[in-house]
């Protein structure tokens, strides 16, 4: 394959970046799969720097030519299925264009290929909300808990899901949205112990709170911290931590205000 030129390549290993970014990627996978592009472009050279939100990319062929890109991704959601999909097609690029003597992916292809992937639809809302009440039902179940139990754990994940997905809509941070969504479990749960005899509401809670856990924020900076992004690791544990800090206010200030109003 010829050498592209160096402004059409830039734009297409940083949208590559962005895409992986912005879908919750370590650090450290964007940047190997930013340097491979490069690499199969024909800019070995190539230095890319990323951080949790930004993106720091200088292309350049070892000789005279260089191009420096500087980009924020303002908004990250977890997406492992635009991960996965944008990976395996950097290695069949890799595989097609550095392990054989043709090329058999034309720059056209590939973004067009990372256009279909970023522009891929999620699941449909509600689909996402039932299944945010059966992970809290089944979280519920594993913690010791009844049927009936189940049975309200769902409810209260299936409202506090929707809840969540309404507070989105207003653009809250992170930590605030978690704050309410602690709240509004523990609010649900209350009320249902009122209309729902025979219930404990532990497991019903511990089960709602598990759809708000940061659990593979931290995994993901344990493995930036491991992979020596340090910078990326210790932004992504602060971040989990600040996390789990709002879901347990949230959680504390509710129970403190059910019981200033005279609830059990």
């Amino acid at each position: 394959m010829s050498k592209i030129e160096i402004k059409e390549a830039s734009d297409v290993i940083l949208e590559v970046g962005r895409i992986l970014l912005a879908s919750g990627s370590t650090t450290n996978r964007v940047e190997t799969m930013m340097l491979k592009v490069a690499n199969c472009f024909g800019y070995p050279k190539t230095h890319a720097f990323v951080t949790p939100t930004g993106i720091f990319l200088t292309v350049s062929d070892g000789k005279s030519e260089h191009r420096t890109q500087i980009y924020r991704v303002e908004s990250r959601q977890m997406n492992l299925g635009k991960i996965t999909a944008v990976s395996s097609l950097v290695n069949a690029m890799e595989k097609a264009h550095c392990d054989t003597s043709q090329g058999k992916m034309s720059i056209a292809k590939l973004k067009e290929e990372l256009y279909r992937v970023d522009h891929t639809r999620n699941w449909p809302t509600w689909v996402q909300i039932f299944a945010g009440g059966a992970t809290s039902g089944f979280f519920c179940l594993l913690y010791g808990g009844s049927w009936l139990e189940f049975a309200v754990a769902y409810a209260v994940g299936v409202l506090v899901s929707l809840s969540v997905y309404l507070l989105g809509k207003l653009r809250l941070t992170l930590y605030l949205a978690n704050l309410v969504g602690a709240m509004l479990i523990v609010l649900f749960t209350k009320m249902f112990d009122v209309w729902v005899p025979y219930i404990k509401i532990d497991n019903i809670i511990i089960g709602g709170i598990m759809l708000l856990v940061p659990g593979l924020a931290m995994v993901n900076a344990i493995r930036d911290t491991m992979s020596g992004d340090l910078v990326s690791g210790m932004a992504k544990a602060v971040e989990a931590i600040f996390n789990a800090v709002a879901i347990a206010t949230g959680t504390g200030v509710m129970f403190k205000i059910w019981t200033l109003l005279g609830g059990a």
